[in-house]
């Protein structure tokens, strides 16, 4: 989906980015534009940011899967 429609960025760019390395609104915007036209987009970029950089919730469950039992 068009998250900044300014610049055409998606939310697959701004996720990509967060892996990437960025880790604010801020180190997106300088990267590729989002929120530096209009500013409509601030709050979705914000909100993606936070998502992507989260942990992933699956990720205990994974870890506790794959430990050995105890003796």
């Amino acid at each position: 989906m068009i998250v900044c429609s300014c610049h055409g960025i998606t939310d697959r760019d701004i996720r990509r980015l967060v892996r990437e390395g960025a880790t604010s609104p801020r180190q997106v915007a300088e990267a590729c534009g989002a929120g530096m036209g209009c500013g409509g987009c601030r709050p979705c970029v914000r909100a993606l940011v936070a998502e992507a950089a989260a942990p992933s919730e699956k990720a205990p469950l994974l870890a506790l899967a794959r430990s050995p039992e105890p003796a």
